[in-house]
């Protein structure tokens, strides 16, 4: 990267509203966003970016990733795409910030850890809970300062509203791939990443164990693929946590 200019980043993937957050927080870091790019032009979180962007060129993935001059890529893809356009995006040379989840199987992660260390090339996921909700972000601080001691156990509650507006841009409802399982990769994936995140936070760990984990479908009988219910059991070396998460 040039150290007399800004950052250039592109956009590719623009189906979730996470990216309305990371954008004007990559803005605000000082970056530059100089293109965008979406498999799908019908999404209604793409027209809802460009419109706030209007001057910003519309280009292909292949081009964006063709061009030297864009330092980074930050996605908010369908999640099972996210990790694909990150291992893209590093094969030539460019860093990456992905929305949560920045991946959706076990394979994928395993590619993306190869990735990192076969190019050297950044990768970072927005968990958009702890860095942009300021209840959480200052519940951190003073956990990690010792201020109520050892942090032990955590619960972490994570009730959704399916019908957000926030995060249907002006769709009329969410999006199919909302209901397809291998599309969002399952609640606990989806958002449950949201808690386990500020759990290993709060807890000052590095890594944690799945103790137990449930996930049901009990409100969505017409579509299967779907997952409203989902909760989970941790444990690190100095800690535990609960959490359950709801559409």
């Amino acid at each position: 990267m040039k150290e007399d200019r800004p950052v250039r980043i592109a956009a590719i993937g623009l189906d979730h509203a996470h990216i309305y957050g990371q954008v004007p927080g990559l803005i605000a870091a000082g970056c530059e966003l100089v293109a965008t790019a979406t498999r799908d032009d019908n999404s209604a979180i793409a027209r809802g970016l460009r419109e706030r962007y209007p001057d910003v060129p519309v280009r292909t993935e292949e081009e964006i990733l063709a061009d030297p001059s864009i330092d980074l890529i930050v996605t908010a893809a369908i999640p099972r795409d996210r990790a694909g356009i990150a291992v893209a995006a590093m094969r030539a040379g460019k860093d990456v910030v992905t929305d949560k989840p920045g991946c959706t199987t076990f394979e994928q992660l395993d590619e993306l850890r190869a990735t990192v260390a076969e190019t050297g090339r950044f990768w970072s996921i927005t968990f958009s809970e702890r860095f942009e909700v300021p209840s959480v972000a200052r519940a951190g601080e003073i956990a990690r300062s010792g201020a109520i001691g050892t942090v032990i156990q955590t619960l972490g509650l994570g009730p959704h509203r399916e019908g957000d507006r926030v995060h249907l841009g002006d769709a009329a409802g969410r999006p199919d791939w909302f209901y397809e399982e291998d599309a969002f990769g399952g609640i606990l994936v989806d958002i449950c990443s949201h808690q386990i995140d500020q759990f290993l936070w709060f807890t000052g760990s590095e890594t944690a164990e799945v103790v137990a984990s449930t996930v049901g479908n009990f409100a969505h009988p017409d579509d299967p693929g779907m997952n409203d219910f989902g909760e989970v059991l941790l444990r690190s070396e100095n800690a535990q946590g609960y959490v359950r998460v709801d559409w």
